[in-house]
């Protein structure tokens, strides 16, 4: 679903300065300035729920941060580093008791950051709906091959089921994806918005760099844990 320029502005209340200012500094990646025909000849749309996801975190951390430490909070690159089992413990939105069942999925004991959000939108999942443990390791053991591949956060984890045996598939943010009708979807996930979470929570227990090597950041962090429930 789009909204489009006019209608963003309106109901966010920022300025079209603003706006294209955020998009040279990085914080709004030009792929979500859509053009599309229009009666007067063309108009730029955006990816409804993702700019004003977006445009609401930038709202609430740009006092905190300066323009160029939210353009690499906010970025969708995948981080640069592997966890360990004792890196999970510190994730409160990881259940330890489910850290087993993550390693027997993955057949590893060090993870990539991709592979960690999917583990915290599982662990969440699992929370709020009667998927088993067995199904947990099946999705990870399905879904593994492809993660090491993604480079990026800008994607989507589906989980549906069908009289409840549940699966899970990932495409990117702008694609679009049908699903046999036979088929219910339970929950959609953003990982890009898991992503921006873990790096402001916990990052001063991983080192993420978002800064210069030897800047000090002494502010204080958004410490709000995860929300994932099922639709």
């Amino acid at each position: 679903m789009f909204i489009t320029k006019k209608d963003l502005l309106n109901e966010t209340g920022i300025s079209y300065g603003q706006l294209y200012r955020w998009k040279r500094e990085g914080l709004i990646p030009e792929e979500w300035f859509i053009k599309q025909p229009s009666f007067t000849g063309q108009e730029t749309v955006f990816p409804r729920k993702q700019i004003l996801s977006r445009i609401k975190a930038i709202q609430e951390l740009k006092d905190k941060y300066s323009l160029e430490e939210l353009a690499k909070i906010l970025s969708p690159e995948v981080a640069e580093r592997y966890f360990t089992t004792e890196d999970l413990k510190v994730i409160e939105e990881i259940k330890d008791n489910l850290i087993p069942a993550f390693v027997q999925g993955f057949q590893k004991s060090n993870f990539l950051f991709i592979e960690v959000l999917i583990m915290i939108a599982l662990s969440e999942f699992m929370e709020h709906s009667d998927m088993s443990r067995g199904q947990l390791i099946e999705i990870v053991e399905g879904l593994k091959g492809y993660l090491p591949k993604m480079k990026s956060t800008g994607f989507i984890l589906l989980l549906f089921d069908r009289q409840k045996d549940y699966y899970a598939t990932i495409y990117e943010e702008q694609a679009q994806i049908y699903i046999d009708s036979r088929l219910n979807i339970v929950k959609e996930i953003h990982l890009a918005d898991l992503s921006n979470k873990l790096k402001l929570k916990y990052r001063n227990s991983f080192n993420f760099r978002f800064d210069d090597e030897d800047e000090k950041v002494s502010k204080e962090f958004n410490t709000e844990g995860f929300e994932v429930n099922p639709a």
